[in-house]
C-alpha cells in the first residue's frame, strides 16, 4: 500500500508543480495561448504606425518605436503533434496488424519466436538512435528520392497544389522547397518507433482469441481472410487499446522527432512542410525557462497540456486493453 501510495503522490506532485509553474502564463495570455500560432520569448522594438499604416516620426524626424511584448501560442505545436501522430498511425497500424496476424496464423513456432524477439527488440532501441538515423539517412533519402520527384511530377496537377504550397495560417506563402526535414519525416520516424509496441500488444491480444471463434468461422465456409477479419473484429476493443498506447508514445516522443521535423513555428497543411510538436518545442526552448515567469510558465503550460493528452490517451487505452478478449458466448 505504501509503494502504491508513493506512485500516486509522485503523479500528484508532478501535476501540482506543473500547474503552479504554468499559472503566470495562463494569467498573462488566457485562452489565446491555446489559439495563438506565434512563439516569441523576446520583446521586439518596431516602428509605430498610424491608422493608415504610415510610420510615425517625432519632431526631429526620427521614427517613433514601440515595444511589442513576448508572445506565446500553442496551436501550431498542437497541430504538429496531432498531424505527425496521424501520419505515424496511418503507416504503423496496417503493418503492425499484418505482422501480428502473420505471427499468430501463418508463422511456424521456429520462425515466430525469433521474429517476435526482433519486434520487441526494436522497442528497446533508444529514441536518439532513431533520430540520428532519421537525420542522416531517412531525411536525405526522402528529399532526393521521394519529395523532389513528387514536386516535379505532381505539383501541376489540379487538386494537389496544397501539398506543395507553403501558405499557412501565419507567415508567408510560396512554393515549398523539399528538404526531407518535415512533417512526413517526423511521422515516419514515429511510425517506426510505435510499430513494435502495437505489434507486440496486438500479437498477445490475437493469441488470446478463443480458437473456437476461428474454427467456427472456418466451419461456416469463411476464407482465410474472412476468418482473420473475424479475429480482428472479435478483439477490436483490445486492438484499439494497443493503437491508443502507440498513439501515446507518438505524441510524447521528443528527441527523435526533434531531429527530423524541421522545428518551424507554422501551420501548413502540406506533409512536406517543416513543423513542430509539443515535445520538440520543449526540447528546443528549454533555455528560455530562465528568462522570466512568462517564458517558464508557457513551457510548463505546454508540458501540462502534453501530460494531460498522454494521460487521457493511456486511460482510454488501458480501459480498452482490459477488455481485449471477451468470454466466448454459450450457444
Amino acid at each position: 500500500m505504501a509503494s502504491a501510495l508513493v506512485l500516486v503522490l509522485m503523479m500528484a506532485a508532478l501535476i501540482v508543480v506543473l500547474t503552479r509553474a504554468a499559472v503566470p502564463a495562463l494569467k498573462a495570455y488566457g485562452p489565446r495561448f491555446f489559439t495563438g500560432t506565434s512563439w516569441r520569448a523576446n520583446e521586439l522594438e518596431v516602428n509605430k504606425r498610424d491608422a493608415t499604416g504610415r510610420v510615425v516620426f517625432d519632431e526631429e524626424g526620427t521614427p517613433v518605436t514601440v515595444k511589442v511584448p513576448a508572445e506565446f501560442g500553442a496551436l501550431h505545436v498542437v497541430y504538429g503533434t496531432l498531424a505527425s501522430s496521424a501520419i505515424a498511425l496511418a503507416v504503423a497500424v496496417p503493418l503492425s496488424l499484418g505482422t501480428a496476424l502473420f505471427l499468430i496464423r501463418i508463422a511456424p513456432p521456429k520462425l515466430a519466436a525469433p521474429v517476435s524477439f526482433l519486434v520487441e527488440f526494436l522497442a528497446a532501441i533508444p529514441s536518439l538512435a532513431y533520430g540520428i538515423w532519421g537525420m542522416f539517412v531517412l531525411c536525405p533519402f526522402l528529399a532526393a528520392n521521394i519529395e523532389s520527384p513528387m514536386f516535379h511530377r505532381l505539383s501541376g496537377i489540379p487538386g494537389l497544389g496544397w501539398m506543395f504550397d507553403a501558405h499557412g495560417m501565419a507567415g508567408a506563402g510560396g512554393k515549398l522547397t523539399p528538404t526531407g526535414y518535415d512533417l512526413l519525416a517526423g511521422g515516419l520516424i514515429l511510425a517506426i518507433m510505435i510499430i513494435p509496441i502495437i505489434t507486440a500488444l496486438s500479437r498477445d491480444i490475437l493469441a488470446a482469441v478463443p480458437r473456437t471463434q476461428v474454427e467456427g468461422t472456418t466451419a461456416l465456409g469463411a476464407t482465410w481472410w474472412q476468418s482473420s477479419a473475424g479475429m480482428l473484429h472479435y478483439a477490436r476493443g483490445g486492438l484499439f487499446g494497443a493503437i491508443m498506447l502507440g498513439l501515446a508514445r507518438a505524441a510524447g516522443e521528443t528527441m527523435a522527432v526533434t531531429l527530423v521535423i524541421g522545428n518551424k513555428t507554422q501551420i501548413v497543411l502540406s506533409p512536406f512542410a517543416p513543423a513542430q510538436t509539443m515535445s520538440s518545442l520543449l526540447a528546443n526552448n528549454f533555455g528560455e525557462a530562465s528568462k522570466g515567469d512568462n517564458p517558464m510558465g508557457a513551457l510548463m503550460l505546454i508540458a501540462l497540456l502534453l501530460l494531460a493528452i498522454s494521460l487521457i490517451i493511456n486511460i482510454v487505452a488501458r480501459y480498452l486493453f482490459g477488455g481485449a478478449v471477451r468470454p466466448a458466448a454459450a450457444h
